[in-house]
């Protein structure tokens, strides 16, 4: 199982339907999501709120001038003139991956009735600024799911099978995997 975060961008007035149905198209089974993100004029939004909360997962709202700074595949203009950012919700997805520990973005904007979905999938391991870069953990890994980088490896989420190889012969303690909700595990 996958963990995913949406990011979700909506006119004012978007029906909740609207958004499940922008939200089946984007992910095929809806029990991998942990969170929602999108821009923080949404956070009370009635036809959004709806969804989430009979979802379950937490939503996260960003300011548009945080959206705005990421590097996104499908800007808009257009969008920035109306709410001061180039997109909700591909930045809303990968800020959200960023701030639970990183991701990628597996499913670019969907356009809706009224609603954009985007979604992130988060890497199955964390590894902290404690990582020297030794290369254990790439030698030790039976997937390959990890590549070597100059400050610390990359996760391939998709080779990545959370077997705990890589976290038992880290020498700094610097991988961690995610729990069932996307948060680091408790040693």
């Amino acid at each position: 199982m996958t963990d995913l975060v949406v990011g979700l961008g909506s006119s004012r007035g978007v029906r909740a339907a609207a958004v499940w149905s922008a939200l089946r198209l984007a992910v095929l089974d809806l029990g991998e999501v942990i969170a929602f993100g999108t821009i923080d004029r949404r956070r009370d939004e009635p036809g959004l709120l709806a969804v989430i909360g009979e979802h379950g997962a937490p939503l996260h709202c960003y300011p548009a001038a945080e959206l705005d700074a990421v590097d996104v595949p499908h800007p808009s203009e257009p969008v920035r003139g109306y709410v001061g950012t180039r997109s909700v919700a591909e930045a809303a997805a990968l800020l959200l991956a960023r701030d639970l520990g990183g991701g990628s973005l597996v499913v670019p904007k969907l356009r809706g009735e009224h609603v954009t979905v985007a979604v992130a999938a988060l890497t199955p391991l964390l590894i902290s600024s404690a990582c020297t870069a030794c290369g254990g953990c790439l030698r030790t890994c039976p997937q390959r799911a990890l590549r070597p980088a100059p400050q610390r490896p990359v996760v391939v989420a998709a080779h990545c099978t959370s077997c705990g190889e890589c976290v038992e012969i880290c020498p700094t303690d610097a991988i961690t995997l995610r729990d069932e909700l996307g948060y680091p595990r408790a040693k």
